[in-house]
């Protein structure tokens, strides 16, 4: 730790006042994100009830805070907002950098932010709100990974220790940290969290072979999207048939994945073999994505669908769509194909019956937990002859794929327990 023991104590007490959480490393504009972070408030409401305030700390904040205008969301101290020309914000990502790590080494350094010419700036305000803290929480996702330089993570994390709050990875993917910089990178994390939760086994592992000597808890939960519960059925929505209505996700892999490894017109071609024939047996079919509707957001899976269902009876949605949106249309829907990891778990949680393409090993540790091993497959072992095949076995019998309402809350439980452990903390 940055801090001795003694310090760290008395700075982590609980404030008489309410408790301030903050949730860094947010990626809003990606709906499967913005689950997380509405999951992680709810469970953060039950564990502190009216004593504790939310505050995001996003990729985008000027975009993001359009989307959710009920939210207090501030732009990520480490991290610059996407803007063209790439270069201009490859120079300010610098530009930050130097800042945190000027801010981490030196706290005189902080009276900079006061001068004329700064302090109104964005980050000069996000910087104070986040030196008032009590807390830091880095939101749950797959962003500690060897393919990912995360040194921006490091740098914020590393100032939220320095600043004496208290810090806390919740419901992580990580791993595995073959690269010398990715080891270096979670060592240095580790040496500053006094918690940290996995959504896998297989992330556990790594974090415990590479971080050795921390006192952080260590415990595996199930995603914090878990915590949340789908809508009760309207008299509106009751009347749909959702056995006729389908949702299909699909992703695009011009950036951020490597698709070299992988056949990606047999994605493709599943993809559109899973569209023809719910729309032959005479469903309604339409491509929805956690990943839409937000133009300056890095990915819009709707151009990846208008692609790969020209020709094919698939309605498109272009939409954004909220994570309270994404509950409302799966309370009207009887089998989703997807994707999009989050899209999945929503759609568990609302006992819709799912199929999903694992393009990372988060899904695949996540449908063998649940025990849906037969719904999930790699995407470089996908094939038009195995999607027909799943989708006829859902058809035939749709409880195969369905979560019964005791497992959705025993998750819903072990989902909460973050926030429980970290007001035990504040209680220390």
């Amino acid at each position: 730790m940055t801090m001795s023991d003694d310090t760290r104590s008395i700075e982590s007490r609980p404030p008489a006042g309410p408790v301030l959480i903050g949730v860094t490393n947010a990626v809003l504009s990606n709906t499967g994100d913005a689950a997380i972070f509405e999951a992680i408030t709810v469970s953060l409401r039950r564990a502190f009830g009216d004593t504790c305030q939310i505050v995001a700390f996003d990729s985008n904040a000027s975009v993001t805070s359009r989307l959710y205008p009920e939210w207090e969301i501030h732009q990520q101290l480490s991290v610059s907002p996407p803007r063209e020309p790439a270069r201009l914000r490859n120079v300010l990502q610098r530009v930050r950098h130097r800042l945190v790590r000027l801010l981490t080494d030196d706290r005189r350094a902080s009276r900079l932010l006061a001068a004329p010419l700064v302090r109104r700036s964005r980050f000069a305000r996000a910087y104070r709100r986040f030196e008032e803290l009590d807390v830091v929480v880095s939101s749950g996702g797959t962003y500690l990974v060897d393919h990912y330089n995360f040194e921006a993570r490091v740098l914020e994390l590393r100032l939220a220790d320095v600043l004496g709050k208290r810090v806390i990875l919740w419901t992580q993917s990580m791993g595995p940290f073959e690269s010398s910089r990715a080891v270096s990178q979670i060592e240095r994390i580790g040496a500053v969290t006094d918690a940290v939760f996995f959504r896998d086994d297989r992330s556990a592992r790594a974090w415990s072979r590479r971080v050795r000597g921390s006192d952080a808890e260590a415990r595996e939960v199930p995603d914090a999207v878990f915590a949340l519960t789908a809508p009760t059925p309207t008299a509106s929505t009751a009347a749909v048939e959702p056995a006729r209505r389908a949702l299909l996700s699909v992703r695009e892999w011009s950036r951020g994945v490597d698709a070299s490894s992988f056949d990606t017109a047999a994605y493709a071609a599943s993809m559109r073999s899973a569209g023809a024939l719910l729309s032959s047996s005479g469903w309604d079919v339409r491509a929805l994505s956690t990943c839409q509707g937000v133009p300056s957001y890095a990915y819009d899976d709707s151009a990846e669908a208008a692609r790969i269902f020209a020709g094919v009876d698939v309605d498109v949605d272009r939409e954004f769509h909220s994570p309270g949106g994404l509950l409302s249309e799966l309370s009207s829907t009887g089998l989703v194909v997807t994707t999009r990891m989050h899209l999945a778990i929503l759609s568990l949680i609302s006992r819709v019956p799912v199929i999903a393409i694992a393009y990372e090993f988060k899904t695949l540790e996540l449908f063998a937990n649940l025990g849906l091993s037969d719904f999930v497959v790699k995407i470089e072992d996908v094939t038009p002859e195995w999607m027909t095949e799943r989708i006829q076995m859902l058809l035939d019998e749709p409880g195969r794929a369905r979560l019964s309402h005791e497992r959705l809350a025993q998750l819903r439980a072990e989902a909460d327990s973050p926030a429980g452990h970290l007001r035990r903390l504040l209680q220390q």
